[in-house]
């Protein structure tokens, strides 16, 4: 039994079976040759591929996004991270306490990658080059409840403080009984 396909992009069939009995394929099947170039919708970065028929296959550099002395300024936004009043009561023996930098650390080396995360994909084309700071109130319990980050403007407003936020809601902290301010810091560039 013989199975003969007729190729999609083809207007007929196949050649006929040699002497043998075996089906030949067409000549171009699995040869390398070149290749058409992609396509690729500009996005932000504005990434497109060479046109058809220019013989390039080679993907262009993407264009960088211009930015203004404003865009690169670093600014405040989100919420206020202060410590909350704290009452002390001299007769209850408590074991509160703020969080130590060891622990800070060691939270922050393990999950900060989503903060991380969100710097890039916001600052993916362009030149941007800055230290980025985020402050967080992390509860007694060692919940995340407040955050706040010093950034440049394009990147806040392009979307990093909502994504930096959701970001850091998922951070866990050992629970000390007392809440802490806790600084993430960011290197872009």
């Amino acid at each position: 039994m013989y199975l003969t396909l007729r190729p999609p992009w083809g207007g007929g069939a196949l050649p006929a079976p040699s002497d043998a009995g075996i089906a030949a394929a067409p000549v171009d099947a699995g040869a390398p040759g070149k290749s058409k170039p992609r396509r690729r919708q500009a996005g932000r970065g504005g990434t497109t591929a060479a046109p058809p028929g220019s013989g390039d296959s080679e993907e262009t550099e993407p264009a960088v996004v211009p930015l203004t002395e404003t865009d690169r300024r670093l600014e405040w936004r989100g919420d206020d991270v202060t410590l909350p009043p704290t009452k002390l009561d001299m007769a209850a023996h408590s074991e509160a306490r703020s969080l130590e930098q060891a622990e800070i650390d060691a939270v922050i080396q393990g999950q900060s990658g989503g903060v991380r995360d969100c710097v890039v994909r916001g600052a993916t084309g362009t030149d941007l080059r800055a230290s980025i700071e985020v402050k967080l109130l992390v509860d007694g319990n060692g919940r995340v409840t407040r955050s706040r980050l010093h950034a440049p403007r394009y990147l806040l407003d392009h979307g990093l403080l909502s994504c930096a936020q959701r970001a850091v809601s998922g951070m866990r902290f050992p629970a000390t009984g007392a809440p802490t301010v806790v600084t993430l810091p960011v290197e872009l560039g």
